[in-house]
């Protein structure tokens, strides 16, 4: 059984495969297992993946979506623990030892996450994003979204699949959110504050579709506070975390140009909490600040 099984999901991404591979086959733990699982690429990724012929296992299936080629590679995987990398991004070479090593430490935590370093298509940095995290992972993750930001950064135990199950293919953007929201029901986070990963931004990224991105995260909610192990406490504010998430969606229909959807997300927010006015208040100001080059960190 190898310590960590490495599972790579690839669609029509082989100019940036090879980064990827080389950056798992580079790390300081060598106890590894690499999975690539190409969910019906029409480009050459084949013939990349050749040449990693015995040392990668090279998965190849009809495209089902991102969350069905995550869910192949755990049921093929043998590892104690499970990691994700996307194929247009990369690790830094100590990026396993440094997670093993503090899960080791901590025995009462069986996941690990960590910040990221956002670069261009060429690797240039453009700054490091940390997560915003205040409490328990799953008040975290319920109240505030997704706090573990790139899938790339978690390292897990494999265990913690068998329980929860598997990515929710009925999910496209927010299927990463809906399982971590599952596995901190069964266990705490634990976060390193210095990035591990690099995450391309480039025109090929997922680009958020604002009506998926609400019937997504609803979902994720509607499923989360339905969870057993929530506690009371937390359930009973639930309608903030809603009037969060509808002020979220707002901005999202705003720079998408659909102003109607705009209002009808930030008025219902509103209507639902009134302490979102103070969110909607400063949007320009975000505007603003997101229209600024990005410097790096």
């Amino acid at each position: 059984m190898p310590e960590v099984s490495i599972i790579i999901p690839t669609y029509n991404s082989a100019q940036y495969l090879t980064d990827a591979i080389d950056s798992v086959l580079g790390q300081t733990v060598g106890d590894l297992e690499v999975l690539v699982i190409d969910d019906g690429s029409t480009d050459n990724t084949e013939s990349v993946m050749r040449r990693y012929a015995g040392s990668v296992r090279y998965i190849r299936q009809e495209n089902r979506g991102v969350a069905a080629a995550r869910n192949r590679g755990i049921a093929e995987s043998l590892g104690r623990y499970v990691a994700f990398l996307d194929a247009d991004d990369t690790w830094l070479p100590d990026k396993l030892e440094r997670q093993i090593n503090a899960l080791g430490a901590r025995p009462d935590k069986r996941f690990c996450y960590t910040a990221f370093t956002l670069v261009t298509a060429d690797l240039s940095p453009l700054g490091i994003v940390r997560s915003n995290r205040h409490g328990a992972a799953l008040e975290d993750l319920l109240m505030n979204g997704n706090v573990v930001g790139s899938i790339c950064t978690v390292l897990c135990e494999r265990s913690l699949f068998e329980t929860s199950g598997g990515f929710d293919q009925g999910l496209s953007q927010c299927a990463d959110w809906d399982m971590w929201v599952r596995l901190a029901a069964l266990t705490e986070f634990l976060y390193l504050y210095q990035p591990t990963v690099t995450y391309r931004q480039h025109d090929s990224n997922m680009s958020h579709n604002a009506p998926l991105l609400e019937h997504d995260s609803l979902r994720v909610l509607k499923k989360g506070f339905s969870l057993p192990e929530v506690p009371d406490a937390l359930r009973a504010k639930r309608h903030v975390a809603f009037a969060r998430n509808d002020m979220v969606l707002a901005g999202t229909y705003f720079h998408a140009h659909l102003y109607r959807d705009f209002l009808r997300c930030a008025t219902r927010s509103v209507w639902t909490d009134f302490r979102q006015l103070s969110y909607l208040f400063g949007f320009p100001v975000r505007i603003m600040k997101r229209a600024r080059p990005r410097q790096a960190s």
